[in-house]
């Protein structure tokens, strides 16, 4: 049975929401560190423990999709988000409110396994490359709009104003969910059949050597654009600067992914994946390199220092736009009798890298201004390795 096709818009918003609701949250970390008292890398904290709620979340919501259906599966996370939008909003300690994250995070995990599945569901081949490409367009842009919404809200009706505003977008989009999204598991008679046990599955996905470097990527990337959203309102503090400033450089975020989203669509029926993967992982490894070496220099107008600073970080977008699309479009390719479940397991593994990734940048967080480029030049060339390494075995 043909899959009824939903939507592109829905798909596209459900699919980039998990991003934007973390990236809105990002210009209030200052405001959490002095609402709850506590210090500025137990603050950033609630961004890497967020991945840990969305890691379990996106294993729980892809076995279900495979077992209750997309449609239903979707309306139960929404459901679940917005509870715990509204918890976070009314906790009164530091712990409830990471609680409250936490959960959050688990809801919103659907908006990426579930979301996927249903694509690959409905879509194959070229027409599915093509999507992809799509989705990398809105899945750049998403975290560029957000801190720009993010800054506004926290200086004019801060922490709270953020949550509230989270909560509302929960109900609006469960509203309509329930309206316009239609199940599409396709429906087959051996589907039981030729179904492997999720610790079989797991294990055949551990030895594939081209998911072992999927998940990498995806984590190495992803890690890089939220590293900027962790890190980037506390360098952007300490050289002067307000929440709205750190805001308004999603603008500049903007630029670098509308490039590497322009540049993958028209470049992706002539050029392999897998060197579009190389490219991108190029460019996020000389936006780094560009980064640090600006911040070794001594500017005396902090303005132009700030600007020259940021800058590098449209090549790291840019890289992010040409990668991450390009890896997800091809890698299950072999795992279409269970793709709910094979995606779970994908995305569990990469949200689990990248919370103990975030997790890591933020233990040893340095308040000094090389500490961010540096780590992402570290980060960038051992993507730049692996890429190498999947193309070897493509």
């Amino acid at each position: 049975m043909k899959a009824h096709r939903p939507g592109i818009l829905l798909i596209l918003i459900l699919l980039v929401f998990p991003q934007f609701s973390e990236t809105v949250y990002s210009p209030v970390l200052p405001g959490v560190s002095a609402v709850f008292s506590v210090a500025s890398n137990m603050a950033q904290l609630t961004m890497s423990l967020y991945f840990a709620g969305f890691a379990v979340g996106v294993l729980c919501w892809g076995y279900l999709a495979d077992r209750i259906g997309r449609r239903k599966s979707m309306i139960a996370a929404l459901v679940i988000y917005g509870i715990s939008a509204l918890a976070a909003v009314l906790a009164q300690s530091f712990w409830g409110f990471l609680i409250a994250r936490v959960a959050l995070a688990f809801g919103a995990s659907a908006g990426s396994v579930v979301t996927q599945t249903v694509i690959r569901d409905c879509y194959q081949g070229r027409e599915l490359a093509r999507f992809f490409s799509l989705v990398g367009v809105a899945l750049s842009l998403s975290p560029t709009l957000g801190p720009v919404l993010g800054g506004i809200l926290a200086e004019s009706n801060g922490l709270q104003g953020v949550l509230f505003a989270l909560a509302s977008s929960a109900v609006m989009l469960l509203i309509w969910t329930l309206i316009k999204l239609p199940e599409t598991q396709k429906v087959q008679a051996d589907n039981d059949h030729n179904r492997l046990s999720l610790g079989a599955l797991a294990g055949k996905m551990i030895c594939d050597r081209r998911i072992v470097c999927s998940v990498l990527l995806v984590s190495g990337m992803n890690i890089l654009l939220f590293g900027y959203y962790t890190l980037g309102p506390f360098v952007i503090a300490e050289m002067g600067f307000s929440q709205r400033v750190f805001g308004v450089s999603g603008l500049l975020m903007a630029l670098g992914t509308a490039i590497g989203a322009l540049l993958n669509r028209s470049l992706i029926q002539q050029v392999s994946t897998e060197k579009l993967i190389r490219w991108g992982c190029t460019l996020a490894l000389a936006g780094s390199l560009l980064q640090g070496l600006i911040s070794s220099i001594y500017f005396e107008s902090p303005q132009i220092h700030l600007i020259l600073f940021l800058l590098p970080m449209v090549l790291i977008v840019t890289g992010f736009g040409l990668t991450i699309p390009n890896v997800l479009g091809t890698a299950l390719v072999d795992y279409k009798a269970q793709l709910g479940t094979a995606g779970a397991l994908l995305g569990f593994s990469y949200y689990l890298i990248i919370m103990a990734g975030l997790g890591a940048l933020s233990v040893a967080y340095q308040n000094k201004l090389w500490y961010m480029p540096v780590s992402f030049a570290v980060i960038s060339g051992v993507l730049v390795l692996i890429a190498k390494i999947r193309s070897s075995n493509a």
